[in-house]
């Protein structure tokens, strides 16, 4: 059992990796923090795990006591609301008070929660954290029931066919973060991350509710709605990447000449970004190196919503503007150019 446990996290973990690239690859114009993103991962694969399956236990274990004993499947139908009724509700309240966190400590001092985009990408990382380990655990129990078949049919079920689900969930959640982080309404701030929660348990309770009651048929439904959920969770990302960009491009626009020159905003804004791999190869080659060159263009877009963070009246943003701008120079003083000249 032990090697079917370690092949187990080999495989959704590489699983994993693989959907955490796709939703990392939609980040190109501001993009966040490795070291933050890996911090959001194991809250979602450790912390909101754990307080998850101690809750979940209490639910199910007050639904079991509630549930008719007369009931035929007593404990298929307790298992089924305890899935449809209180893993939604509790599941997603662990994983998203960790974006609440983030949204406070980003208002204070960390900076690094700019806007919609941003929270549904450390949403949807925190998805795949808990993904990692709820879809390892429910391998290895097929697999004490019904061994290797058992072990493979969860494995392409739940991973390889339903592996972007708790991505998709939570995402709602951190999307309505991200709202609440720029907007100045107060109504707004409340109401938005309450809305994407509840998106959030929504879409989770249909996930499970198909599931628990409609048998196969129930199965092959909730398939077709969630391959829908994640074209339109990508669609979503997509366009979310389309608006900082615009951000970038208005944040530079009175830059060009002052601290980029045309070709270098041209490229640091290009909407090819968003192609895998299309901005490496553009600005491989660059005088100063690749990493410089990919340093400056960083730099660039940090500029961008800094300045956007002070229309919004982010008092503090002055400061750091200053001091972006002065590494910025310190890169043309070297000779850095983003592309080719």
């Amino acid at each position: 059992m032990l090697f079917l446990l370690i092949f187990a996290i080999f495989l959704v973990g590489i699983c994993v990796f693989f959907y955490g690239l796709l939703i990392k690859g939609v980040d190109r114009y501001e993009p966040e923090p490795w070291w933050l993103l890996i911090v959001c991962f194991f809250w979602g694969a450790l912390g909101a795990t754990f307080f998850s399956i101690i809750f979940n236990t209490v639910g199910g274990a007050v639904i079991t006591s509630a549930v008719d004993p007369r009931t035929m499947n007593e404990a298929a139908v307790a298992q089924g609301l305890t899935a449809s009724f209180v893993a939604p509700l509790v599941e997603e309240s662990f994983k998203g008070v960790f974006l609440l966190v983030l949204w406070a400590a980003s208002a204070f001092w960390l900076r690094e929660l700019d806007g919609p985009l941003d929270g549904a990408i450390y949403g949807g990382v925190i998805g795949l954290g808990f993904t990692l380990t709820e879809d390892v655990l429910y391998i290895m129990t097929a697999a004490s029931k019904a061994g290797v078949v058992g072990f493979g049919a969860t494995f392409v079920l739940r991973t390889i066919f339903g592996g972007l689900g708790h991505a998709t969930f939570t995402a709602m959640t951190g999307l309505g973060v991200g709202v609440a982080s720029e907007t100045r309404s107060v109504p707004i701030k409340i109401l938005a991350p309450i809305g994407g929660w509840t998106a959030a348990v929504g879409l989770h309770f249909l996930h499970n509710f198909l599931v628990s009651f409609f048998g196969c048929g129930g199965v092959l439904l909730k398939f077709a709605v969630f391959l829908t959920f994640a074209v339109l969770f990508f669609v979503l990302l997509y366009i979310l990447a389309f608006r900082d960009r615009a951000i970038v491009m208005r944040g530079l626009a009175d830059e060009v000449g002052v601290v980029c020159h045309p070709k270098e905003y041209k490229l640091t804004t290009s909407g090819a970004m968003l192609i895998p791999l299309y901005n490496v190869m553009a600005i491989s080659g660059s005088d100063g190196g690749y990493m410089a060159a990919r340093k400056k263009q960083l730099l660039l877009a940090d500029l961008a919503f800094l300045k956007h963070r002070e229309k919004r009246g982010d008092t503090g943003a002055g400061s750091r503007i200053q001091k972006v701008r002065s590494e910025l120079v310190a890169l043309n003083e070297r000779g850095v150019f983003i592309g080719k000249r």
